[in-house]
């Protein structure tokens, strides 16, 4: 039986074939995880649950006390019994932290938009990748700290030949100042595309370098094979935006947090 939309995108979050050597991947058929000593929001995040009620509180308790000095973000996706879940989680300290919605699109519907004055590239060099992370920082605030070491796996993974994660960095054509950047990663498996950390500069907005991004990343995903690009789109700013762009709305995935235990 096909997956569904809301179904594919969260198959997207249980590979972590991209994640630093300080990261510890747990996966077992009732729950996937990861834990890092870091307090980075992704490396220490529950992607997977499948349990009975009755084993919920026993999951919880162990992902609370893998992350309990660094916080703690558990996906809970549209397509599951969400209310055990939810008691569980609620019961562990954990609240609801960040509404979205699953948004996707078959790339062969998407329609590129103009955008005058703008020339994308994507990141094949040290110079690239710092631009991306100084447009990630200015769009959603400063954010996470990178280790050289993970610059170095990060601009590995954007350039071998092999590569399924591709980030593309909009300039301003005549001064070359970066505007606006995002990424996809490509699950030729799922025949997806799972679109991450799309954001443009403030003074840049209304421009047209988000949907010059947009479309290289939907461009590269096409040249691959992959028939649906998506995202988990906050609801209240990014999700508005991608639905302006031709983008289908599906369910609603909500993260649960758990501060660091002071």
């Amino acid at each position: 039986m096909p997956l569904s939309l809301d179904e594919t995108l969260e198959r997207t979050q249980w590979d972590f074939f991209w994640v630093p050597e300080d990261v510890t991947v747990v996966d077992r058929p009732e729950i996937a995880y990861v834990k890092c000593a870091r307090r980075v929001v992704i490396l220490n995040q529950v992607t997977r649950t499948r349990a009975a009620p009755s084993d919920l509180g026993a999951l919880v308790r162990e992902v609370v006390d893998a992350h309990r000095d660094v916080g703690s973000r558990w996906l809970v996706p549209a397509h599951i019994d969400r209310a055990p879940l939810e008691r569980a989680l609620e019961r562990g300290g954990y609240s609801p932290a960040v509404e979205h919605h699953a948004c996707a699109i078959a790339v062969e519907a998407y329609r590129p938009r103009p955008s005058p004055g703008i020339v994308v590239h994507p990141v094949d060099s040290v110079a690239r990748l710092r631009d991306c992370h100084e447009v990630s920082d200015r769009a959603f605030g400063p954010g996470l700290h990178f280790t050289d070491a993970d610059r170095e796996q990060q601009l590995e993974a954007c350039t071998r030949a092999d590569t399924r994660v591709h980030r593309f960095v909009a300039y301003d054509e005549a001064t070359g100042e970066p505007l606006s950047s995002g990424g996809v990663t490509l699950f030729p498996a799922l025949r997806f595309g799972f679109l991450w950390a799309g954001g443009t500069v403030p003074e840049a907005r209304g421009r047209g370098a988000y949907s010059a991004v947009l479309e290289a990343r939907i461009r590269r995903a096409r040249e691959r094979g992959i028939a649906h690009v998506g995202l988990y789109a906050v609801v209240d700013t990014s999700a508005p935006i991608v639905l302006n762009q031709g983008f289908e709305r599906h369910g609603r995935m909500t993260y649960w947090d758990l501060p660091a235990a002071p």
